[in-house]
């Protein structure tokens, strides 16, 4: 890959786009009326004063000293303050009771709807004692719970029993509340533990036989309903990696992988082969550095690991977002959600994308000034910006952006209490703007789109369909290198990422992955202008060099290997036996390509064998078959060849489907 001067217009519009996402937003609006001041006979402060500086650091402080833009500037960042969606009460109350209402009528999954929106919008415990005498959100759990545990689920279901008890619910003298503890647990195959909880409910109602009777009848009831009910829930976990133990070099990685090049060189530093690799093998399970959901996704989706949410639960202050645990919520609300809560609507008002909050995240996750001053250089180091090939205009609007995003970090506290007010910053603070504004820039080169793989009907692959519900930054991931024929399957557990290969890959080789142009899907004009315009690099891949067809185009036959040694040579398939033993134009042999071909025949069978098991929803046999078929090709042929490709899809759908995978 080499560096090229690019489309000026489409290159243009693809920076925007990974600033600002929405046409509307008022940043829009700051960003001009700040711009009316280098124009006329300013027209030459952005080339001649702004572009001059050298580092990100005192072009953040120029925009707040410098009397051209300055005053609109600082003007515009006093007016700064938070807007988000606070608690009420009384909606809360409203959604509780229509849960209740639906839940009469044997509507489970609306009262789940209701109950949910009546957990997400009540305020704390004793916030509001005019509704609920402050209880509000207890209550909310607590109709929750009995929704749960009518769909069966006494997991979730004592989960929120616990939680409503935390956030005051009375439950020492509540024989109900252990009458539903007891349910939770005899839906959860813990027979002592319900033993317990129905001992204490008796207790507690006075040694009522009667009520007792009827509990342990609703209990028998409910362990029948559960046999009866088939679980479709299933615990995921990452899988191992290949080799032995984790790379020293790449994050997340496996040791049959190591880093080449440096940063110096035209193609920087990128990941090869240390060691013969075969399809199918886990290459690298990667946490995420950084990772935001979408606005659409933040009330379906967890806010902090990407779960799909059952049982929501809220941030203590806003209804913004939505986490899938305690653990989780807790986790966000004491590091980077405490400084986001009460400017979320306001950052996304301004139609940032969401690059740009994962730039923030990638600041307010560390907690603390120093420390992100001190990732700092490990994060620059790592991600390249292409700072000095930057348009002075764009780079403005970043360093724009940074501002904004460095006020609603005043604001928020998180450089402790400020003596001023205004919004020009210290020097720590223009530290800080200085990380923010370079993860601006490198993030529009080195971010990932997180999937889940959404299954609509009844069959796990024929009605699946991937679905982005986020953007992440990957450390490990991000010193892959692109070609348009990819050497990986990517997909996604929670916002880890996992590399798998999806072709052989010999030792000392490139080991490529695919920043979304694949020669399968876009002919070769679009993805050279997408890559130059939104990568900055000229991409000279074999399916580019070569301009290997669409999917759809594809010839039927491949071209075969020649057998001899290290050759290498690829010659034309014959299909007449006489035409078989040709001459190799490379290694002047007389060879034989009987072998070849019934090993592509072989290949080819197993490959449909493949997709038969995947027809029959045996995954793990599927992948097993195509990973056989796809090595078997490898051996006896060289791409482009449609049932391999068609095979190394099938192979990353098998995967995803064991990582982010919902129905719905």
């Amino acid at each position: 890959m080499t560096s090229i001067d690019n489309d000026p217009l489409f290159t243009s519009l693809c920076n925007e786009k990974t600033l600002q996402s929405q046409k509307e937003g008022f940043f829009n609006e700051f960003y001009q009326s700040v711009a009316e001041n280098f124009t006329g006979k300013s027209a030459r402060w952005l080339t001649e004063v702004y572009q001059k500086l050298s580092t990100d650091k005192e072009r953040l402080r120029l925009i707040y000293e410098d009397p051209v833009v300055a005053y609109e500037v600082q003007g515009t960042l006093e007016h700064v303050e938070p807007v988000f969606r606070a608690k009420d009460a009384k909606f809360s109350w409203q959604r509780r009771e229509q849960a209740l209402k639906l839940l009469g009528e044997n509507k489970l999954q609306q009262a789940l709807i209701m109950a949910c929106q009546a957990v997400m919008r009540a305020p704390d415990q004793g916030v509001d004692r005019y509704i609920d005498k402050g209880l509000t959100l207890a209550l909310a759990l607590w109709t929750r719970a009995e929704v749960f545990i009518r769909m069966l689920d006494g997991k979730r279901a004592l989960q929120d029993l616990q939680l409503a008890s935390k956030c005051g619910l009375p439950v020492k003298q509540n024989a109900d509340y252990y009458a539903r503890v007891a349910k939770c647990y005899a839906l959860s195959c813990e027979n002592g533990r319900a033993e317990v909880a129905t001992k204490l409910f008796h207790q507690l109602s006075g040694h009522n036989d009667y009520a007792l009777t009827r509990l342990k009848e609703d209990l028998e009831d409910l362990r029948v309903l559960k046999q009866e009910t088939p679980s479709v829930e299933v615990e995921r976990t990452l899988p191992k990696l290949a080799g032995e133990g984790q790379s020293a070099d790449i994050v997340g990685a496996s040791t049959k992988i190591k880093l080449a090049g440096s940063k110096e060189d035209a193609r920087g530093r990128y990941v090869v082969a240390a060691a013969d690799l075969g399809p199918g093998e886990v290459i690298l399970t990667e946490q995420a550095y950084a990772a935001c959901l979408y606005t659409k996704y933040l009330g379906t989706h967890c806010s902090a690991c990407f779960t799909r949410l059952v049982a929501p639960v809220a941030c203590p202050d806003c209804c913004g977002v939505a986490f899938c645990s305690v653990a989780c919520r807790d986790k966000a609300c004491a590091t980077y959600h405490r400084f986001e809560c009460q400017y979320l609507d306001l950052m996304i008002g301004s139609g940032m994308s969401i690059l740009c909050h994962v730039a923030l995240r990638m600041v307010t996750q560390a907690g603390t000034p120093q420390k992100v001053i001190t990732e700092g250089h490990m994060l620059r180091d790592t991600f390249c910006a292409h700072t000095e090939h930057r348009d002075p205009e764009d780079h403005f609007k970043r360093t724009l952006m940074t501002a904004f995003l460095l006020r609603c970090l005043q604001k928020a506290e998180f450089f402790g209490r400020r003596t001023t007010e205004a919004p020009e910053p210290t020097e720590q603070e223009l530290e800080v703007g200085a990380v923010l504004l370079s993860a601006l820039q490198s993030l529009q080169f080195n971010a990932h789109e997180v999937y889940e793989t959404r299954i609509t009907g009844e069959h796990r692959f024929d009605t699946a369909k991937v679905q982005y519900i986020g953007v992440g930054i990957y450390r490990g991931a991000s010193m892959f290198n692109h070609e348009c024929y990819p050497g990986v399957t990517r997909s996604f557990l929670g916002t880890s990422m996992i590399l798998h290969t999806s072709r052989p890959i010999p030792a000392g080789a490139v080991v490529p992955e695919n920043y979304g142009l694949h020669f399968l899907r876009q002919p070769k004009p679009v993805r050279q202008r997408n890559l130059r315009s939104r990568y900055w690099f000229k991409c000279d891949c074999r399916a580019c060099t070569e301009d290997w067809p669409q999917m759809d185009k594809l010839p039927a036959k491949p071209r075969l290997r020649c057998p001899t040694g290290d050759c290498g040579n690829a010659l034309a398939y014959h299909s007449k036996p006489s035409q078989r033993t040709v001459k190799c134009s490379k290694c002047k042999k007389q060879i034989n390509l009987e072998a070849n071909m019934k090993m592509l025949e072989a290949s080819d069978q197993l490959c449909t064998t493949g997709a038969e098991m995947m027809a029959d929803e045996r995954v793990d046999e599927a992948i097993e078959l195509l990973k056989k078929g796809i090595t078997l090709f490898a051996q006896a042929a060289v791409p482009p060849h449609k049932p391999a490709h068609i095979a190394e899809e099938s192979l990353r759908s098998c995967f995803a489907d064991k990582g982010n995978a919902n129905r719905y």
